[in-house]
């Protein structure tokens, strides 16, 4: 047995080694930086940022009206109108940028089809169209790709990597190809039952298949709807009525299935300038010459439905000052929002196109204690913003818009197939409907 004195030294010794390794992990960890070390980046098949310098990632059909710029992502297959990919890069030099598509499935897993069977180029394309920001207190690239022709329709996920490392992923970004070879209709209306009939929005699609050959309707077609191009506000539907001699099949669930909480109408703020304070705006100016904006304070919605002209949750770059070249010339300008509430226990999140409706740390707003609002900040480019509180309480997420059936909102309907022997779901039906549209 060991003694009291050659136990003590051995702990002593262990101890001692312990320390040892401790400090080593740790210079590891802080030297990662420096030796070029960084941790694995996992592609997730969704609006996705992977480097806190990517900002404002747009895709839009090309044109230079401010609706092109609000429109959803999806192009017709064969058609001269293409997709335009925007971002920036908060940093001073520019860097060699690669694109790659990834075809997916209805449901954005990856498809079984190969890169040559709808693309006729190698599945690498760089992206040599970039601009210097000029005037602009804080410093960054603003890169523009124009996507390829297609040979398929379906999901797509673009990936942008840098230096030819398909691992080294800086963002990616979903979009549609479409050819409509199937009829598309749909209906909105009140929610059929009795206790939604004043907050959601019911859909009814109608579609006619005759141009396809379908073995069993009901598996090979699948239909999604989405509510202002917001993915999780998107419902698949399933088929009440199939007529196989006619080839129609009906989505008009008499439940709460095709059901949509109507919303309200989005809050907005304009940054088209920091010389003075915009629509919304309460304090705006340079702080260290930086540029910060402060919203005005937003409370609970309690006088009902609040009807105004929004861009449906969406946004545009504008910049007042800088004569027509907004990409390059738009500032980025520390935006604080503010909610006067209840401190409470559940959290609450801001939500927008501009951060890609995700619940996420820094969506969650904080609570100020001193100023006894809850706040949150985003670096955001100049330009007009819709954006909404969302409760994560599971009975009231809405508590602080309301809901109502009268809201204006954008539905698109998609209708994907799997033909006989297919590798992936493509794209056969596309539509929109612009309920209670003002515009």
């Amino acid at each position: 047995m060991l003694k009291a004195n050659d136990m003590l030294i051995c702990i002593k010794s262990i101890t001692l080694k312990l320390k040892s390794i401790l400090v080593l992990v740790s210079s590891v960890l802080l030297l990662q930086p420096l030796m070029g070390f960084q941790a694995k980046k996992e592609l997730r098949f969704e609006d996705e940022t992977y480097e806190s310098t990517i900002k404002t990632v747009r895709m839009y059909p090309e044109g230079s009206s401010i609706q092109s710029s609000l429109a959803p992502a999806i192009a017709e297959l064969d058609q001269t109108t293409k997709l335009l990919l925007e971002f920036d890069d908060l940093r001073d030099d520019a860097d060699y940028y690669f694109v790659q598509f990834i075809h997916c499935n209805s449901d954005w897993t990856p498809s079984d089809l190969r890169p040559n069977m709808y693309l006729n180029n190698f599945n690498e394309f760089e992206i040599e169209d970039f601009e210097f920001s000029s005037e602009s207190k804080i410093n960054y690239v603003h890169y523009k790709y124009r996507l390829p022709q297609f040979q398929s329709t379906g999901n797509y996920i673009a990936v942008v990597y840098r230096d030819r490392n398909k691992e080294d992923i800086i963002l990616s970004k979903r979009f549609r190809v479409y050819q409509n070879e199937v009829g598309v209709g749909g209906n909105i209306s009140r929610s059929s039952s009795v206790g939604d009939r004043l907050t959601h929005q019911r859909i009814e699609v109608t579609i006619n298949y005759g141009n396809l050959n379908s073995i069993d309707p009901r598996e090979d077609f699948k239909v999604i709807v989405r509510q202002n191009q917001r993915p999780d506000m998107q419902l698949k539907l399933n088929p009440t009525f199939i007529d196989e001699n006619s080839k129609v099949i009906r989505y008009q669930n008499l439940g709460s299935e095709n059901d949509f909480p109507g919303g309200n109408e989005f809050r907005y703020f304009d940054l088209s300038t920091v010389n003075f304070k915009g629509r919304n705006v309460i304090d705006a100016g340079f702080e260290n010459n930086k540029p910060f904006a402060q919203l005005g304070i937003d409370e609970m919605r309690k006088d009902g439905y609040f009807q105004n002209l929004d861009l449906n949750g969406q946004y545009y770059i504008r910049d007042l000052e800088g004569g027509g070249t907004f990409a390059i010339t738009s500032e980025y300008i520390a935006t604080t929002f503010s909610l006067k509430t209840e401190k409470r226990l559940t959290d609450i999140y801001l939500l927008g196109a501009f951060n890609n409706w995700k619940r996420d740390r820094e969506s969650k707003l904080k609570w100020n204690t001193q100023k006894e609002v809850y706040e949150t900040e985003y670096l955001l480019k100049q330009g007009w913003y819709d954006y909404s509180y969302w409760s994560a309480d599971p009975t009231a997420p809405n508590e602080f818009e309301q809901s109502f059936f009268e809201t204006e909102n954008l539905y698109e309907i998609y209708v994907y197939f799997k033909p006989i022997g297919g590798r992936g779901d493509i794209l056969v039906g596309y539509s929109r409907i612009d309920y209670n549209g003002r515009r």
